[in-house]
């Protein structure tokens, strides 16, 4: 699984919403909250934000086997599961 640490802002977010927003500012629609993001990635970008890996891998799966839903006619191919790390988290652990 992907983890993205950096962003380009130098902001701390308060939120990962906020964070997913700056990480992908050309999408569509980011929704949800949480650390664990899918997205799917072909005529647009869509951000979900789940709050546990498992719901997060859950919803992968379903993306993955429907095809995105409407006419995408994709295998899961542009599908991705990442974790994000806001940077003040990183502080607050270290």
């Amino acid at each position: 699984m992907k983890t993205y640490r950096r962003h380009y802002c130098g902001r701390t977010h308060r939120s990962f919403r906020t964070l997913a927003r700056c990480l992908w500012p050309r999408a569509v629609w980011v929704t949800g909250n949480g650390p664990y993001a899918t997205t799917a990635r072909h005529r647009v970008l869509t951000v979900e934000l789940h709050p546990t890996l498992e719901a997060a891998q859950a919803a992968k799966r379903v993306i993955d086997s429907s095809g995105c839903g409407g006419k995408c006619p994709c295998t899961g191919q542009g599908h991705e599961l990442i974790r994000l790390l806001d940077p003040a988290q990183m502080e607050a652990a270290a």
